[in-house]
Protein backbone atom coordinates (compact mmCIF):
# COMPACT_ATOMS: atom_id res chain seq x y z
CA UNK A 1 0.00 0.00 0.00
CA UNK A 2 1.45 3.35 -1.01
CA UNK A 3 1.62 6.39 1.24
CA UNK A 4 -0.99 8.05 -1.00
CA UNK A 5 -3.36 5.10 -0.52
CA UNK A 6 -2.77 5.12 3.24
CA UNK A 7 -3.62 8.82 3.46
CA UNK A 8 -6.71 8.36 1.28
CA UNK A 9 -8.06 5.63 3.58
CA UNK A 10 -7.33 7.60 6.75
CA UNK A 11 -8.69 10.90 5.42
CA UNK A 12 -11.77 9.23 3.95
CA UNK A 13 -12.70 7.28 7.06
CA UNK A 14 -16.15 7.86 8.50
CA UNK A 15 -17.54 5.84 11.43
CA UNK A 16 -20.09 3.17 10.52
CA UNK A 17 -23.36 2.72 12.39
CA UNK A 18 -23.09 -0.34 14.60
CA UNK A 19 -19.28 -0.40 14.46
CA UNK A 20 -16.64 1.08 16.75
CA UNK A 21 -15.55 4.64 15.93
CA UNK A 22 -11.87 4.38 15.01
CA UNK A 23 -11.43 8.04 14.08
CA UNK A 24 -8.54 8.60 16.50
CA UNK A 25 -5.30 6.85 15.57
CA UNK A 26 -3.68 5.18 18.58
CA UNK A 27 -0.01 5.97 19.15
CA UNK A 28 0.67 2.23 19.17
CA UNK A 29 -0.07 1.94 15.43
CA UNK A 30 1.85 3.20 12.43
CA UNK A 31 -0.10 5.02 9.71
CA UNK A 32 0.06 1.89 7.55
CA UNK A 33 -1.25 -0.39 10.31
CA UNK A 34 -3.99 2.11 11.14
CA UNK A 35 -5.05 2.38 7.49
CA UNK A 36 -5.21 -1.41 7.17
CA UNK A 37 -7.49 -1.61 10.21
CA UNK A 38 -9.74 1.14 8.86
CA UNK A 39 -9.83 -0.54 5.46
CA UNK A 40 -10.79 -3.85 7.05
CA UNK A 41 -13.56 -2.23 9.07
CA UNK A 42 -14.82 -0.50 5.91
CA UNK A 43 -14.89 -3.88 4.15
CA UNK A 44 -16.78 -5.54 7.01
CA UNK A 45 -19.29 -2.68 7.16
CA UNK A 46 -19.90 -3.03 3.42
CA UNK A 47 -20.34 -6.80 3.69
CA UNK A 48 -22.69 -6.32 6.65
CA UNK A 49 -25.15 -4.56 4.34
CA UNK A 50 -25.71 -7.95 2.67
CA UNK A 51 -25.80 -9.96 5.89
CA UNK A 52 -29.30 -11.40 5.37
CA UNK A 53 -28.37 -12.67 1.92
CA UNK A 54 -25.06 -14.07 3.15
CA UNK A 55 -26.65 -15.78 6.15
CA UNK A 56 -29.19 -17.47 3.90
CA UNK A 57 -27.27 -18.22 0.71
CA UNK A 58 -23.55 -18.06 1.51
CA UNK A 59 -23.10 -19.33 5.04
CA UNK A 60 -19.42 -20.12 4.51
CA UNK A 61 -18.69 -16.51 3.58
CA UNK A 62 -20.76 -15.28 6.54
CA UNK A 63 -18.83 -17.51 8.95
CA UNK A 64 -15.51 -16.26 7.56
CA UNK A 65 -16.67 -12.65 7.98
CA UNK A 66 -17.58 -13.38 11.61
CA UNK A 67 -14.07 -14.76 12.21
CA UNK A 68 -12.47 -11.69 10.63
CA UNK A 69 -14.73 -9.45 12.70
CA UNK A 70 -13.69 -11.20 15.92
CA UNK A 71 -10.01 -10.82 15.01
CA UNK A 72 -10.54 -7.13 14.28
CA UNK A 73 -12.35 -6.67 17.58
CA UNK A 74 -9.35 -8.11 19.45
CA UNK A 75 -7.04 -5.69 17.64
CA UNK A 76 -9.35 -2.76 18.41
CA UNK A 77 -9.47 -3.58 22.14
CA UNK A 78 -5.69 -4.01 22.16
CA UNK A 79 -4.99 -0.58 20.65
CA UNK A 80 -8.05 1.53 21.51
CA UNK A 81 -9.04 -0.13 24.80
CA UNK A 82 -12.21 1.12 26.47
CA UNK A 83 -12.11 4.40 24.54
CA UNK A 84 -14.23 2.80 21.78
CA UNK A 85 -17.17 2.79 24.21
CA UNK A 86 -17.13 6.58 24.68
Amino acid sequence: MTNKEVNKIINGYKPHKGFFDLSKQPKTLSKLEYAKILDLQNFLAEQNKDREYLQKFNKTQWEKLKEISAQLQRIIFQHWGDSVFD
